[in-house]
This record gives C-alpha cells, structure tokens and sequence, in this order.
C-alpha cells in the first residue's frame, strides 16, 4: 500500500500529530494515488476516485462533505475492496447541482455514474455516512436487486431528534489560524467526541470540505424518516452503526437502533461507546472491521448480528 498509508494504518491505536502541511501534503499523495474519472454529461459532471482492487464498494460521504470524508479508512479497506468515492454533485469537486434538487436525484446521477464505470449489471456494496446514509438507501432503492449490503454509517434520514449544537461560523477577516480554530471547534462540538481525535489532519478535512457550498441544504433531508421509509423495500441487508455519542442520535439511540432493525428485511446494528458522529476519523479500525464483516458475500442472516 505504500508509505502514504502507514500514518492511517495505526491510527485506530496510538497516534503522530502531524503540521497543517504535513497534513495538507498527506490529502494530496492520498489523492494523486487514486484512479480518478469523471461521469456524466456536460454540467452534470461527477468525479469518482477509485483505490484497491475487488469486489466494488461505493462509500458516499455526507453534508458539507467530499470524498474526503473517507478518507481516514481508505488503507484500512483497500485490501478488501475496489473502493469508489465520489464527490456527490452539488460537493467537492463534482458540477454544481441546481436549486430544488433532492436526494432521490443524487441518487439517480450516481447511478448513471456508476453504470458507466461497472460492468452491465454489476453486484455492488454501499456505505453512506450521515447524509450520504441516505442518499446511499435512496441509491439502492435505485439498483434493484444488485446491493448485497447497505450499510449505514450514523446514517441520516432515519428520525428528526438531535441534540442542540454550537457551532461556529468564519468571516471573511480570519487569519488562518482562526479559521483552524474554528473549524477545530466545530469538528468538537459537532463531529468527534474524543478531542485527541482533532487532530491537524481532521481539521485540514474539515476546512477542504467546508470551503464550498453545497447545492442543497443536506441537515433537512438528514432530519427526515425517508431512509426508514424506504428500508422495508430493500432485498439488500442492512447493516448501521453509530457511536453513542454522537449528538445526530444523543440518548435515542437504542430507538434509532430497534427502528432500523424493524424496517429492514435483514438487519446488523452496532453500536461504538464513547464514540462521536465522524467515526471513520474517530475509530477508524472498529469501523473498517465491522465493514468487512458486513460485506461478507456469504454472510447469512441470523449470524454474527444479523436480524431478520
């Protein structure tokens, strides 16, 4: 996997504070390793990166996000998988999306992608994080019959109830150690519970990711049961998982975790202790292994978690 990876291979254990370069440095040898291609007609344009070879897993990221958001468990899962991140439209560095648009037509514009990228009829695994979670259920409503799992990570669309946050906006006369401070402060309250956590890479993402509006406003449709809604129409398992304190669930989270494994046809839930909304950043090998065992092609329901 290369020298490029080896700061994210202990990162589930002891960590190395890296410098504001160092950091930025890492994101770019991260980005310039990936396959990249784009998809989509002009103005509609989508760029996916690809890492490792093997069966296709599409991890969406989520609101204010990029592909970015992935990136702490990119070394951990590329042995496993033929990864395909996209910056979702209207995010990063995908077109810009039009006022009105909705997650069901993400959805539709990465299906499209992803159809010119596979094999006709290819089988494929999702994983979606906050937002994404459920752009992901909408994608596999979408690709009838070829998901083999969907996971959810603290996945949105599944219940309106959050804990207040104080959050933090920059202004146009921050220097940039402000702007670091902030989006610091912001990652705190809002996306990690560990603070050793926010570390500079953490905020590095933080600052990339926030640097451009996305087209729509993601924390309505995040707040919404379309995700619930939509999980009893699945042939796809279902696997979530979210940390206990992640402030998207605060203290309903046994509610959220009885609510998926009702709707679902084939259910996994689990759950991280002390463990904040951002939890590839946070515990990035727990969740790398509780994906690989989720994407398992033979793992039946009734096993190891399952619930039917």
């Amino acid at each position: 996997m290369g020298a490029w990876c080896r700061r994210r291979d202990h990162r589930g254990g002891a960590r190395t504070a890296v410098t504001p370069p160092e950091a930025a440095a890492f994101i770019d040898i991260a980005d310039a390793r990936a396959t990249r291609s784009l998809t989509g007609t002009a103005g509609e344009e989508i760029v996916w990166r690809r890492f490792g070879h093997g069966p296709p897993l599409v991890l969406l990221h989520g609101g204010f996000g990029s592909w970015l958001h992935w990136l702490p468990v990119v070394a951990l899962l590329e042995p496993h998988f033929q990864l395909m991140i996209p910056d979702m439209p209207g995010f990063g560095g995908s077109a810009p999306i039009p006022v009105g648009t909705t997650p069901g037509r993400l959805a539709e514009q990465l299906a499209a992608g992803l159809d010119a990228l596979l094999p006709s009829g290819s089988r494929l695994d999702l994983a979606g994080f906050s937002f994404g979670g459920l752009v992901a259920t909408h994608l596999a409503k979408r690709l009838d019959g070829r998901v083999g799992t969907l996971a959810l990570v603290a996945g949105g669309g599944l219940g309106a109830e959050r804990d207040p946050v104080d959050l933090r906006g920059r202004r146009p006369d921050m220097s940039e150690d402000e702007r670091r401070e902030v989006a610091a402060h912001n990652l705190r309250a809002f996306m990690i519970a560990d603070a050793t956590r926010v570390d500079a890479l953490a905020v590095e993402i933080q600052q990339r990711n926030t640097s451009r509006r996305p087209g729509l406003v993601s924390r309505d449709f995040s707040r919404s049961r379309t995700a619930l809604a939509l999980l009893p129409e699945l042939d796809a398992r279902v696997a979530a998982i979210w940390g206990t304190q992640d402030p998207t669930v605060g203290g309903r989270l046994a509610d959220r975790r009885r609510a998926v494994e009702a709707a679902a046809r084939s259910a996994m839930t689990a759950e991280l202790p002390g463990c904040g909304h951002w939890i590839m950043q946070e515990r990035p090998a727990e969740l790398a292994a509780f994906l690989i065992d989720a994407m398992k092609p033979d793992q039946p329901a009734g096993q190891k978690g399952w619930n039917t």
